[in-house]
């Protein structure tokens, strides 16, 4: 088995970046307590000079110890919930990707 990255990147609709931002930081615990991650932060995008485009509002970095523990937490009920339920109001662009050690 290999651990998995994922940065999971959100911008949010006009004036709702806080209201993401809280979403997003209600996932935090209970993903901190699912058999597998080893890390699970919410950041957000510092802007530098030469920035191409808005920067993201919300990145959450994520290290998982194989992808079916990340599987399984795609499919937990409070995930599926945020990206059915929550997401759809306050995110205008969603980009997640998943990387492996190379």
């Amino acid at each position: 088995m290999s651990e998995l990255y994922c940065v999971a990147r959100f911008k949010a609709r006009p004036g709702k970046a806080l209201e993401l931002q809280t979403a997003l930081k209600a996932l935090v615990a209970d993903t901190h307590r699912e058999e597998g991650c080893i890390l699970y932060q919410l950041t957000e995008e510092v802007p530098y000079e030469g920035a191409n485009g808005e920067p993201w509002d919300c990145v959450f970095v994520e290290r998982w110890a194989s992808r079916e523990v990340f599987d399984a937490h795609c499919a937990q009920p409070y995930i599926k919930d945020y990206f059915e339920q929550v997401a759809p109001s306050l995110v205008a662009e969603a980009d997640v990707r998943l990387y492996r050690p190379v």
